[in-house]
C-alpha cells in the first residue's frame, strides 16, 4: 500500500490532529486518513466546495472603481 510523509506540519495544526485522534480512539496516520477520505469523498471539486458566499454590497460597483481594485490587487 503507497504511503506518504508529512514534513512542516504547523504545531497547532498537528496537535488538533492528536486532540482528534485520540478522541475517535485512531492513530494520528489513521485519524489523517479518515479526513483526507471525508474531504475526497465528495464528488464535487474542492476548488467549488471552497469559494465562500458571495460578497453583497451595499450599492452597485463601477466599472471604473473595479478597475481600480484590479490595478491595485484587491480582485
Amino acid at each position: 500500500m503507497p504511503s506518504i510523509l508529512l514534513k512542516n506540519i504547523p504545531p497547532e495544526l498537528h496537535k488538533r490532529l492528536k486532540v482528534e485522534a485520540k478522541k475517535a480512539r485512531r492513530s494520528m496516520s489513521q485519524e489523517a486518513l479518515y479526513l483526507l477520505e471525508s474531504v475526497f469523498s465528495d464528488p464535487k471539486p474542492l476548488s467549488i466546495r471552497e469559494l465562500p458566499a458571495p460578497y453583497k454590497l451595499s450599492k452597485p460597483v463601477s466599472e471604473d472603481q473595479l478597475n481600480r481594485w484590479k490595478r491595485d490587487g484587491m480582485e
